[in-house]
């Protein structure tokens, strides 16, 4: 996935003169199995999740370097994001580790509680995002859909995307109203 993906950013960069494309990179990993490849296992010195996820960071660290090679980054958004929150095993990690995957919140995968459900939701757009922005606006991955197409300047259908918002101004620190009526 990794080499395809790089690929797609190098081969996009060159072909489209600037134009828009859309790379879609759905990482099975860190999930279950557990199963860095060989040049990763014992790398992080803790188990083998922390080995996977890892290389998680170098695959994404790989499609980045890819997107400042070939001069797109500067134009391109990158979303990075996770579906649920850590599985229950974090609790071990917790106990012989110190380290909470899911922070101060309580909760792993499946749970009610915060901590399962709270995920990374990282945004990388030069120009537009500033490096350091935070926010604590409540979104979902939902959100997605009517943020791209308020990116673009599309207005969605109305039987589309009906449960999704625009985060568009809390990305750009625009406005702080909540997202969520």
């Amino acid at each position: 996935l990794t080499r395809r993906a790089v690929s797609a950013v190098e081969r996009e960069a060159k072909t489209t003169s600037g134009r828009p494309f859309f790379l879609y990179l759905a990482l099975n990993a860190p999930h279950t199995p557990i199963a860095p490849s060989a040049t990763w296992r014992g790398r992080s010195g803790l188990n083998a999740y922390a080995d996977f996820v890892m290389e998680t960071d170098a695959v994404v660290g790989r499609v980045l370097d890819a997107l400042d090679n070939s001069g797109a980054a500067d134009h391109t958004l990158v979303i990075f994001t996770a579906d649920n929150g850590p599985e229950g095993y974090a609790y071990e990690r917790v106990r012989a580790h110190g380290h909470r995957s899911m922070g101060p919140l309580r909760g792993v995968k499946r749970d009610l509680w915060e901590g399962g459900h709270r995920v990374p939701f990282l945004v990388r757009w030069p120009g537009k995002v500033k490096p350091g922005t935070t926010s604590s606006q409540l979104t979902s991955l939902t959100d997605v859909m009517a943020t791209v197409a308020a990116i673009i300047g599309t207005k969605l259908p109305e039987n589309a995307a009906e449960d999704s918002f625009n985060m568009l101004p809390a990305w750009l620190n625009e406005d702080t109203t909540p997202i969520r009526p």
